[in-house]
């Protein structure tokens, strides 16, 4: 006589209901299981397949123009070597300058100092201006402080969060400008083959 034989035969039905049920709910689990795990080997084949096609094109399209690609990066390498050799020459030209006119040298340099300074000094009220002309993050709409810190960050090129140089990079552009422009200027004003004084 078994366990079912024993009961009513309500407890009977409900018994063989409930593990009816649980049948089901194991029978569908497994199924589940089966298609899922179906449908991720395909999408990884799938992915697979489109990985291997993608660095297939890619690889051909390299060899299929390699030789302008050779050519591009001769020429990338010719422009960075005549672009070094220029860089050597014009300081090269400026120590002999320097040497040949150490007056005129002294008093480039001095100006380009003293205005560089001026600058970075006046490089909050310069980065206020830049603001409110426009430029930065709310260009225009911004006052005080965050006019000054949005439009050297701005002269900066960008702040430091979007991969500018931020507000000390704008303070350094506004000097080094200053720098450029009074040195330039002293220079065009002083005469050449100045000795200094004993």
């Amino acid at each position: 006589m078994s366990i079912l034989d024993a009961r009513p035969r309500s407890d009977n039905i409900k018994l063989e209901l409930a593990m009816g049920f649980w049948s089901f709910i194991g029978k569908a689990t497994l199924a589940t299981a089966k298609v899922t795990g179906k449908v991720a080997w395909g999408t990884t084949k799938v992915s697979t397949k489109v990985a291997i096609g993608t660095t297939a094109v890619v690889a051909k399209a390299v060899y299929d123009n390699r030789e302008g690609i050779a050519r591009i990066a001769g020429t990338a390498a010719v422009l960075t070597g005549k672009a070094a050799v220029g860089g050597v020459k014009l300081a090269g030209n400026a120590v002999v300058a320097a040497v040949e006119n150490p007056g005129k040298a002294v008093v480039v340099a001095a100006a380009a100092a003293a205005t560089g300074g001026l600058a970075y000094a006046a490089a909050p009220a310069i980065g206020a201006v830049a603001s409110a002309a426009g430029l930065g993050v709310a260009g225009g709409t911004l006052s005080g402080a965050a006019a000054t810190s949005a439009g050297l960050a701005a002269l900066g090129g960008g702040s430091l969060a979007s991969g500018g140089l931020g507000m000390a990079g704008g303070s350094a552009l506004v000097a080094g400008a200053g720098a450029l422009g009074g040195g330039a200027v002293a220079g065009a004003f002083t005469a050449d083959n100045q000795k200094l004084p004993k």
